[in-house]
């Protein structure tokens, strides 16, 4: 009897052996399952993240392209002045080419002229200073965005790889190219989109 108990107590503990470590497998198992579909769904987070960004970036940029386009072809622009400029001469010419008030017309003619220069002029500067104003607000709105950016990749820098760094360096390369291009035209007192 005592060989069968021994035989009894051997299965049981290889039975409880086998089924602790089949539950400590399958849980190990469970955990990296879950940790890969994790890491995954984070990857996936922080690709979206840097697009994101990208975007952000890019729509600033598109912004800035409407305000400045609004600003030029707002009231009294160049366009409308040179229309004008040319109806008031043309009605002064005529009367030069059909003799009547010869010298008075032209020298209303160059008074016209005059004055459209003082008006153009008066028009650059307005525009110049519409768009100084734009340019240092799309440079603090692209500096807040490269800001949150960077927020962002210390909230997943263990995420960075060889599958996220190249998406990573192509964020940061846009983010600086935008930053330079609105220094570089800032600082030369010209345009942005003149360039």
């Amino acid at each position: 009897m005592k060989p069968f108990v021994l035989s009894a107590l051997i299965c049981v503990a290889a039975v409880g052996n086998s089924a602790a470590t089949a539950h400590t497998v399958s849980h190990v198992g469970k955990e990296s399952n879950h940790k890969a579909n994790h890491d995954q769904k984070n990857t996936e987070a922080f690709k979206q993240t840097i697009a994101f960004h990208q975007r952000n970036v890019d729509a600033l940029w598109a912004q800035y392209g409407r305000a400045e386009t609004r600003i030029r072809e707002s009231h009294g622009n160049h366009a409308e002045l040179e229309r004008d400029r040319t109806f008031f001469v043309g009605v002064y010419q005529r009367d030069i080419e059909k003799g009547v008030r010869v010298e008075e017309s032209k020298k209303i003619i160059a008074q016209i002229e005059a004055d459209y220069v003082k008006k153009h002029a008066q028009r650059d500067t307005y525009e110049k200073k519409q768009l100084a104003q734009l340019q240092s607000q799309l440079k603090r709105e692209l500096l807040k965005e490269q800001k949150y950016f960077e927020k962002s990749k210390r909230k997943y820098a263990d995420l960075v790889d060889e599958e996220t760094r190249p998406l990573l360096q192509e964020a940061e390369q846009h983010f600086a190219a935008a930053i330079e291009r609105v220094n570089r035209f800032s600082d030369a007192g010209t345009t942005i989109a003149s360039k």
